[in-house]
């Protein structure tokens, strides 16, 4: 840009969601009537020393502090505590974050970054947590803490599919995370004869060799879908009967999120973390939440069209202060405002 922009998005995006998640905070910063540069932090060859948390945070802290170096603008926007973690601006800055250090860098590997996040928390602006789970997870700041303001990331209505033709997706790129073997064990359980069970984010190749590290056999009807497209993603979420998830930890949830716009029954285990559907998830169905996957699947599967309709209805419900236009009031009326930034009209 030529001239200094209003606010400077200092984005770490290690992950699809949070280059999401930032190209959405950017989009709701500009059509509230402010300029925002993205500033994407390189990593570059020091990403290879990634191997263990407390190593990990402190690479990607170090590279978004030699990213941000030269950036001018009114006002900074960190996208995760971890980007803010070494900084100090000489502007108002606001910290956007999906999880705390305090939440899930619990334990030895997390000591170092649970005691830096309290300075840059308390000298910022303005925090901005994505999710209930996030808010909640804040230390203690005392009395001369900022103020808080929760901004999800927007969920889009998407359309249901004229005919609900796949039985169960899953997302499962990352399969540790995402407990593809406890995914394919429930669907064996529970799955019907000659179902359909589609899994998203990588390929069979890499799926079945998960499997096999866990010794579960790859279930009869399992498609494997690999990478693709988001919105060829949400076209097939549309077309499922439930989603299933069986992730390990959740710092927010967008696809259980975007499932329940879909009016797609989210089926899962009560993943820790600030997983943002889990509560909405209780509300619409407790028997389509619980530890034992294959009982949550089976009771999923059985719902009949009527039942699907009402718990879609009451979804849309649950949903709307995640629509975009609800946000963009927050963003146009109170975070940049907190950080001095006066919208044009």
């Amino acid at each position: 840009m030529s001239e200094v922009p209003d606010i400077a998005l200092v984005s770490l995006g290690t992950t699809p969601g949070l280059v999401h998640s930032d190209e959405s905070f950017a989009e709701l910063v500009r059509a509230a009537g402010a300029t925002c540069e993205v500033v994407p932090v390189r990593i570059g060859g020091s990403g290879a020393l990634r191997r263990q948390i407390a190593v990990t945070d402190m690479v990607e802290a170090l590279a978004a502090r030699s990213s941000a170096r030269d950036v001018e603008a009114h006002a900074i926007v960190y996208s995760t505590i971890t980007a803010a973690l070494l900084q100090r601006p000489e502007v108002p800055y606001a910290i956007r974050f999906d999880a705390t250090a305090s939440l899930n860098r619990r334990g030895l590997g997390g000591a170092w970054q649970r005691a830096a996040e309290r300075r840059p928390l308390r000298a910022a602006r303005l925090l901005v947590p994505v999710s209930h789970g996030a808010e909640e997870g804040l230390p203690d700041l005392g009395e001369e803490g900022p103020p808080v303001e929760r901004i999800p990331i927007p969920i889009e209505e998407i359309p249901a599919a004229p005919v609900r033709d796949i039985d169960a997706v899953a997302y499962a790129g990352y399969p540790r995370k995402r407990g593809l073997e406890v995914l394919c064990e429930a669907w064996a359980e529970a799955g019907p004869e000659g179902g359909r069970f589609l899994i998203g984010g990588l390929d069979r190749e890499k799926g079945v060799a998960w499997l096999d590290r866990h010794r579960v056999d790859e279930p009869a009807g399992v498609e494997w879908a690999g990478q693709m497209e988001r919105e060829e993603w949400l076209r097939l979420v549309a077309a499922a009967r439930v989603y299933v998830n069986a992730s390990r930890w959740e710092d927010y949830g967008l696809g259980p999120l975007e499932a329940l716009s879909a009016g797609t029954p989210l089926v899962t285990v009560p993943t820790p973390g600030s997983f943002e559907a889990l509560p909405m998830a209780r509300q619409l169905g407790a028997e389509l939440v619980s530890d034992d996957l294959v009982s949550a699947l089976r009771a999923g599967l059985a719902l009949g069209e009527g039942e699907r309709s009402a718990y879609a209805a009451r979804a849309a419900e649950l949903l709307v202060p995640y629509r975009r236009e609800h946000v963009l009031e927050v963003v146009r009326e109170r975070v940049l405002p907190a950080l001095g930034i006066e919208p044009s009209s």
